[in-house]
């Protein structure tokens, strides 16, 4: 329980930062999957995931489960669109040598020109983020 307080305080101190750097911040939202497998494993998975998506990792911690990480947007990104939408995430791996959960902490932040489109697209983005990610951590089955 300490870990995921520590976890919800890096995003409150990330929410702050971006309130004075010109930028607005979606609602935090929380999720849990499910892994059928190790809590090792699902850690593994969770990287890759983050990895794929091209996180920043701004805390890893493997014997304590946490990830921490932002996708910052690509330096060509147009103004107005899902790219230019930073993507803030906590995660946290927890289980057993049987079974795992994933508990995420997630919020998305684009700039202040974009206040007005940026709840639909970078809400839309940061949603497909998680449901890409989720694919890495639980794989769909083979036909």
């Amino acid at each position: 329980m300490q870990r995921l307080a520590a976890i919800l305080a890096f995003l409150a101190v990330q929410t702050g930062v971006t309130g004075c750097t010109g930028l607005v911040a979606g609602p935090e939202v929380k999720a849990s999957t499910p892994v059928s497998a190790s809590r090792d494993s699902a850690y593994a998975r969770t990287r890759r995931a983050l990895q794929a998506e091209s996180f920043t990792l701004d805390k890893v911690d493997s014997s304590g489960g946490q990830l921490t990480g932002t996708r910052y947007p690509s330096s060509d990104a147009k103004l107005g669109t899902s790219s230019r939408c930073r993507v803030l995430l906590a995660l946290q791996v927890r289980g057993s040598d049987q079974e795992a959960e994933v508990v995420s902490t997630s919020r998305w932040a684009a700039p202040d020109a974009m206040s007005e489109e940026a709840p639909e697209v970078c809400e839309q983005e940061r949603s497909e983020v998680l449901d890409r990610m989720d694919e890495v951590l639980v794989p769909p089955a083979a036909q």
